[in-house]
């Protein structure tokens, strides 16, 4: 700016978000620090997030009236400020207003938005780019209505799915806890009067019994600290991939998470190719966004052997992690110039196949549901009654 030096305070979400600001407003950081007098602030804010956070349907709702109101020709600072005033999440509306503020300060549309990666994440921030970048910002945002549509009715499905399991453990865990700290007891002080040797299932019942009520605190602590370590490694790569590798050998939800992978690789491949994205830059994206670290890491080394000159279907055949008919549906797709057509084809097969399996789960976890209620009740059963089957030994004792 002239030479001059120009020194302030400006918010932003990160120290790089800061840098890419003054960037945009023609400005050239030297330093950049954080304030210590906002660590605090920026802790109640990080804290604030977490219970006001955006959901994927805000942001399919705001992405659908953002498409209608700048297909119908609107401006962009009205468009911006009209959705803003619509939008009731507090948390959503700032940010909106944030983008717009940057984009009269002379930042584009997309890199506005990815100031804001809590909100919109890399798939939507690089398709808006392309959009953006080559004239089809409309037939962008489509793209992305349509990505948005299917991932959230996926979601639901799962989550629909999946509530009578969680049921069930959560019954079985209730269930647990209550002859723990009550009946159990009740047996120990029982079969104490006999003064006799127990069967050894039911001293260990009895003793962890004991362990569980007098030092609940600690069990509850060590419980909580697990969750907590387990959340924490679920963040690092090689978290990600022991525990991505453990869930696909599960029964029945190890095949139905390769198939809802499939499914998310070939549509959201297909979508960034019919946005305009190159297909290396679209396999890049979809590995950050697919949610499994085991796919991200072979989709990558796709992409990376691609670069090399390799065909996708090639480098595809010698992993596990991709469908047969994944892989077929692109060696057709490269051979005849139409992947983006054979993945949106192969992605919604991928996609009413999870779709039947969620309808049919039930069906396929009643048995393994079966195997621990009879597991548990076989166990309490043992631990309860074998010193009764000895009662008339203890008795004739006496």
């Amino acid at each position: 700016m002239n030479g001059l030096l120009v020194m302030g305070q400006i918010d932003g979400l990160s120290l790089d978000s800061v840098r890419d600001t003054l960037a945009d407003r023609g400005l050239i950081p030297i330093s950049v620090s954080q304030g210590a007098a906002n660590i605090s602030h920026g802790f109640l804010t990080s804290l604030s997030n977490f219970f006001n956070q955006v959901s994927q349907q805000e942001i399919l709702h705001f992405t659908r009236q953002f498409q209608t109101l700048f297909k119908a020709g609107m401006d962009m600072e009205t468009l911006l400020s009209t959705m803003a005033n619509q939008t009731r999440n507090k948390k959503f509306s700032e940010t909106i207003l944030k983008i717009k503020t940057d984009i009269n300060s002379g930042s584009s549309l997309s890199r506005a938005f990815a100031q804001h990666p809590d909100v919109f994440d890399e798939l939507y921030t690089n398709m808006l780019a392309t959009g953006e970048e080559a004239g089809i910002l409309d037939n962008a945002l489509e793209q992305l209505c349509a990505v948005m549509e299917k991932e959230i009715v996926l979601k639901a499905s799962i989550k629909s799915a999946t509530l009578y399991p969680k049921i069930v453990v959560f019954v079985l865990v209730g269930a647990v806890f209550v002859m723990m700290t009550y009946v159990i007891p009740k047996f120990s002080s029982f079969y104490a009067t006999f003064k006799a040797e127990l069967p050894l299932p039911t001293q260990i019942m009895i003793t962890t019994s004991y362990l569980i009520r007098t030092y609940w605190y600690i069990v509850l602590g060590s419980i909580v600290a697990l969750i907590y370590a387990l959340k924490r490694w679920r963040k690092t790569i090689r978290g990600r991939m022991v525990l991505d590798n453990i869930q696909w050998k599960i029964p029945v939800f190890g095949p139905l998470a390769q198939k809802v992978s499939n499914a998310r690789f070939a549509l959201l491949i297909a979508s960034l190719y019919r946005a305009g994205l190159p297909i290396t830059q679209g396999i890049e994206i979809t590995a950050k966004t697919i949610g499994n670290e085991v796919f991200t890491q072979d989709i990558m080394m796709v992409k990376n052997e691609i670069e090399k000159g390799h065909s996708i279907s090639s480098v595809m055949r010698g992993k596990k992690t991709f469908s047969p008919l994944l892989v077929e549906a692109t060696a057709i797709g490269e051979k005849t110039g139409a992947l983006d057509e054979m993945y949106k084809a192969i992605g919604e097969h991928f996609e009413k196949e999870v779709q039947y399996t969620l309808k049919n789960l039930t069906t396929l976890i009643e048995p393994i549901m079966l195997f621990l209620v009879f597991g548990m009740v076989t166990v309490f059963a043992l631990a309860i009654f074998l010193p009764m089957w000895n009662m008339s030994k203890i008795v004739g004792h006496h």
